[in-house]
């Protein structure tokens, strides 16, 4: 595997496109979310409904699970750059922790989601609303730390997603 000093324009450009497509997700929820129910009633997804953002959302959703599939392998063969010098461990540990999360949350929302769709299932379709309340936080948390890395510790942390920069 290599050890990139940065990200490549691929991993930045995924990142940001999945990024933006989870906050899209997060924000036009609700039409989805009553199709479902009267999918749950048996009643199907009326006309309003699917106009309500419900392909969008199950189209979306499957984006972003084949997009993170692809960052992973990217990830994988690549590699991603190291923690920045002068990071205090225990945030680099976090961090670690963080985008396994992330990477967990980006895989297990679109399954879940799908599979609550497809099969009309309830149980999954929990699963996938708790982790919408757990995702949000997570994101909040990645975000923070990024500004908090960039404003506090000074360093290029946050610069290596913004840009491409060949080393």
């Amino acid at each position: 595997m290599a050890d990139p000093n940065a990200y490549s324009r691929l991993q930045i450009g995924l990142h940001w496109t999945i990024a933006l497509l989870v906050v899209l997700q997060l924000s036009i929820n609700a039409g989805v979310r009553d199709a479902f129910g009267d999918r749950l009633e048996g009643l199907g997804p009326g006309l309003a409904a699917l106009a309500a953002g419900t392909i969008f959302h199950l189209v979306s959703g499957m984006t972003i699970l084949a997009l993170t599939l692809l960052r992973l392998v990217v990830r994988l063969r690549r590699g991603a750059p190291e923690a920045e010098e002068g990071v205090p461990p225990v945030i680099a540990l976090m961090a670690v922790f963080a985008h396994a999360a992330l990477y967990g949350f980006l895989l297990f929302m679109p399954v879940t989601g799908l599979i609550a769709w497809f099969f009309a299932s309830e149980f999954f379709g929990t699963l996938h609303e708790i982790g919408r309340f757990l995702l949000v936080p997570l994101i909040a948390a990645h975000a923070l730390a990024a500004l908090v890395e960039h404003f506090v510790l000074r360093n290029d942390t946050l610069r290596r997603m913004l840009r491409y920069t060949a080393r």
